[in-house]
């Protein structure tokens, strides 16, 4: 397997991208829908639970000291059971890395390229997905810190472009349903992103300084959350709680309304390219680990010889998902975050349970163990 390494910065890079992802387009439309005006409080309250969540991430990747969460899994609960764990938890990295890679088909066949052929959008970002995996995790993290500066600049243009558009008034009133829909939204945000960061754990122990990837890991979620808050709030302030809630892509439409001094119009590419980037990172990681883990669930030396036939499927289940995209939203909304509960908390929490168990056998057979070497080298000692 690959023997390559990321720095703790690059880590982070890679966490802030993973967590904008997708989510930049898809998250304010079913939170809005959900706590109205009120949405942006749901993604504050989603990114601190969510930095809790993290933590839990981070202790049980410190516990699996250097190895994967599959290698940790197969170690931790033997060949035959922590092979059946395995599978679900790679079957869940599988089907979400067709769904956003059909997220990608969806909003280029919808918005930019009405006219191309949807199949032949999910092959082209694949095959550059593709080469991302096939040079490792090293080239991937490099190529984060070229790019994030270029998002960072494009997102502080959009926010600059689009203020004179603000009206403050769309949050009125504030909690006006009280905090029910408020929760109930944050479950959105939790669900995707946050939950879905499980598997990063496939990432972590490539990662530098283990301390120093824990900060990492959490700023990386901060800086993304952050986004994704203020992206959240601007679509309201600019398009208002309703017209949010109906627009599949409400931070599009909202740089679709730049308009400086009458001549500066159209830079919703803008948005584009911010969602391209990060969610080309995004599908690079799903991709990689996937690839990784089902060679490490294979006892093989080698990930790559997998990427194209592994592509293939992903391709072919990313058609067939689901039929539009109203059918998608149902899903998200109905049946994802069960779905996600399952495999990023649950899974974890069965996982860390066999972990604690495991480590707490190896301590006590541990001093009996020096005890007996310890009486072995007396009793030679009085020979």
């Amino acid at each position: 397997m690959d023997n390559q390494t990321i720095s703790p910065r690059q880590f982070m890079f890679l966490v802030m991208m993973y967590t904008i992802g997708s989510s930049i387009l898809i998250i304010p439309t079913p939170a809005t829908a959900q706590a109205k005006q009120d949405a942006w409080m749901s993604v504050i309250l989603s990114i601190l639970i969510g930095l809790l969540l993290m933590l839990f991430y981070s202790k049980i990747g410190s516990m699996m000291k250097g190895k994967t969460f599959v290698q940790g899994v197969i170690e931790t609960f033997g060949g035959f059971f922590g092979r059946i764990l395995c599978f679900f938890y790679l079957s869940f990295i599988y089907i979400l890395a067709a769904l956003v890679l059909r997220n990608i088909g969806d909003f280029m066949t919808t918005q930019i390229i009405p006219d191309t052929p949807l199949q032949f959008t999910h092959i082209l970002f694949l095959l550059v997905v593709i080469w991302g995996a096939w040079l490792g995790i090293e080239a991937i993290g490099r190529t984060s810190e070229i790019f994030v500066p270029w998002i960072i600049l494009l997102f502080c243009f959009l926010l600059a472009a689009v203020s004179p558009q603000i009206k403050v008034d769309n949050l009125q009133p504030m909690l006006g349903e009280g905090l029910t829909p408020v929760l109930g939204a944050s479950t959105v945000v939790i669900g995707t992103p946050l939950l879905e960061m499980i598997i990063l754990l496939m990432i972590f122990p490539y990662v530098k300084e283990r301390k120093k990837a824990i900060h990492g890991w959490l700023l990386g979620v901060l800086l993304g959350g952050g986004v994704l808050v203020a992206i959240t709030l601007l679509s309201i302030l600019v398009l208002g709680s309703d017209l949010t809630s109906i627009n599949n892509y409400p931070s599009y439409v909202i740089a679709e309304k730049i308009n400086i001094a009458g001549f500066l119009e159209g830079l919703e590419i803008i948005v584009a390219i911010i969602w391209m980037l990060t969610i080309f990172f995004k599908l690079t990681i799903l991709y990689y680990a996937c690839t990784v883990g089902i060679a490490q669930f294979l006892k093989m030396e080698n990930h790559r010889p997998l990427l194209f036939p592994i592509g293939i499927g992903i391709i072919v289940l990313s058609i067939i998902a689901y039929p539009n995209v109203a059918y998608y939203e149902t899903f998200v909304k109905n049946t994802w975050f069960p779905y996600a509960l399952t495999h990023g908390l649950v899974l974890p929490l069965f996982v860390w349970a066999g972990l604690s168990i495991k480590n707490r056998i190896r301590k006590k057979n541990t001093p009996s163990e020096n005890g007996k070497q310890n009486q072995t080298n007396e009793n030679q000692a009085t020979t």
